[in-house]
């Protein structure tokens, strides 16, 4: 039984093209792209790069220019070189409004970082060093919601602020 080519299938897959009518210009740009990309030698993570590098055609080539088996391989390092990256936004820094709020960098308890330590806990492996437990500030995140899923499926729900406040005082 032959092994399935994940690249071969993700390049006919973003592409369009039939297995059997293009098969031949399948395989001369997935062997294209197998030049270009030497240290890629598992197929399932070369299919992974082959919808991303399609993606990113569509983005920097256009909606109306036509992604074929050809064009990407013939295109595969200029998509990535030329796809535009986001651009980095800095929050300033806000200076405390006088009214109880503050911006970030003015917070006198978190300095600005919206978490506050507020316990160790002891490493089982070893009791001298701990593991760090942050909490919500409660002077920044007055608005904190009501928590948010974990990847696991569990609920987190962060401590409120009078109860965060009094374990940074234990």
């Amino acid at each position: 039984m032959a092994t399935r080519d994940f690249a071969f299938e993700a390049l006919a897959e973003v592409t369009n093209t039939d297995w059997t009518a293009g098969r031949g210009e399948l395989n001369a740009a997935l062997k294209s792209i197998r030049t270009q990309e030497p240290d890629i030698h598992d197929g399932y993570l070369l299919s992974c790069e082959i919808h991303d590098r399609a993606k990113m055609y569509v983005v920097v080539m256009g909606d109306e220019i036509l992604l074929t088996p050809t064009a990407l391989a013939k295109h595969w390092k200029r998509v990535k070189a030329e796809m535009p990256r986001p651009r980095a936004t800095i929050s300033p820094v806000v200076p405390s409004r006088g009214d109880g709020t503050h911006g970030p960098g003015a917070c006198e308890t978190c300095d600005g970082d919206k978490m506050v330590l507020v316990a160790i806990r002891p490493s089982a492996t070893n009791p001298t060093s701990g593991f760090e437990e942050m909490a919500p500030c409660p002077e920044c995140n007055s608005d904190v919601d009501a928590g948010f899923w974990r990847g696991d499926g569990s609920r987190f729900v962060p401590p409120t602020a009078e109860q965060t406040r009094m374990r940074m005082k234990a």
